[in-house]
């Protein structure tokens, strides 16, 4: 199918040479560089020059690194790959691929046969991908007004590498302070070139916030942006904050403290109690004694009370 394309494009050129040389002069056949982005739908620009209305009657698109079109249609049939179709036939001579992959790029030739001759125009296809919306982090994550902060921007999954421009609420550009690392990936055909950015500052101004943080392709157009926000309070105060807490802790020991004391003192006091009790001298043993064999009452009547020696 290839080889009789090439050839009815080629019979179709010599007809037009032939017999209507000037009508083949007449009109031209450009097409614009195109910008694919993977897995989106990429239309080729292709026009007719000098003559706005023509009947496509064939076409075949072919890599100038391959000898086999990739693409080719004629009244008959359609072959090639199948994401690759034209636009819209009674428009133009455009083409549209689907589902752009990054093995579309490159260079191409194509070959448009109308009812009026067949011309060829050399086009080029770039891929890109674009990059996801930029995730920022803070160090440390609670950034006070006035102390050391570093602000963190990342991009992924855009190919080529782009660039990644910081900017504050007025709208001044930070990025020469910055520091920026890509990574490249190819896995399988996916290209993909991550973005890394690190803007520090020894002490920082709240009154710049809030930053933005903005990812650019690499045609610098804009893919994605985030914000950080910074805390107005100053780096000082953050310190002030401690003291009632500090003041609840100093006091809240103290009465631990005095309750320990308390408790010991009245734990003494009850244990001398108790020995003073235990060593006193006991009051039912009479001072005096008696005569062994008489009682007290026997001894008063009969008179024979007598100290004891």
């Amino acid at each position: 199918m290839a080889s009789l394309m090439v050839m009815a494009f080629v019979i179709v050129s010599l007809f037009t040479l032939a017999v209507r040389p000037s009508q083949a002069d007449l009109w031209k056949l450009e097409c614009l560089p195109t910008v694919g982005i993977v897995s989106q739908t990429t239309v080729i620009r292709c026009s007719f020059k000098n003559f706005k209305k023509m009947e496509i009657v064939a076409v075949s698109l072919t890599k100038t690194t391959e000898e086999k079109p990739v693409f080719t249609m004629d009244p008959d049939s359609i072959s090639g790959d199948q994401r690759i179709s034209l636009e819209n036939p009674e428009l133009g001579p455009s083409l549209e691929i689907s589902d752009t992959m990054f093995s579309d790029e490159g260079e191409y030739l194509y070959n448009v046969i109308t009812d009026r001759g067949a011309k060829m125009a050399q086009l080029s296809i770039s891929v890109t991908a674009k990059y996801k919306n930029p995730f920022t982090s803070t160090w440390p994550e609670a950034v006070k007004d006035g102390g050391h902060a570093t602000l963190y921007c990342n991009a992924t999954d855009g190919y080529p590498a782009g660039f990644i421009h910081w900017f504050d609420r007025s709208g001044t550009n930070w990025t020469i302070n910055s520091n920026t690392t890509k990574a490249t990936k190819d896995s399988n055909g996916l290209k993909s070139v991550a973005l890394s950015s690190r803007l520090t500052f020894k002490t920082i101004d709240a009154g710049l916030a809030p930053f933005r943080c903005i990812v650019l392709n690499s045609r610098y157009a804009q893919d994605g942006e985030s914000t950080i926000s910074i805390t107005s309070q100053s780096y000082g105060d953050s310190n002030k904050e401690n003291l009632p807490s500090n003041t609840t802790q100093i006091v809240a020991g103290v009465m631990v403290i005095g309750s320990l004391i308390v408790g010991l003192l009245f734990a003494l006091l009850i244990f001398r109690k108790r020995n003073g009790q235990h060593g006193r001298r006991p009051s039912a043993h009479p001072i005096l004694s008696y005569e062994s064999g008489n009682s007290s009452e026997d001894n008063l009547e009969t008179g024979n009370y007598s100290p004891k020696e």
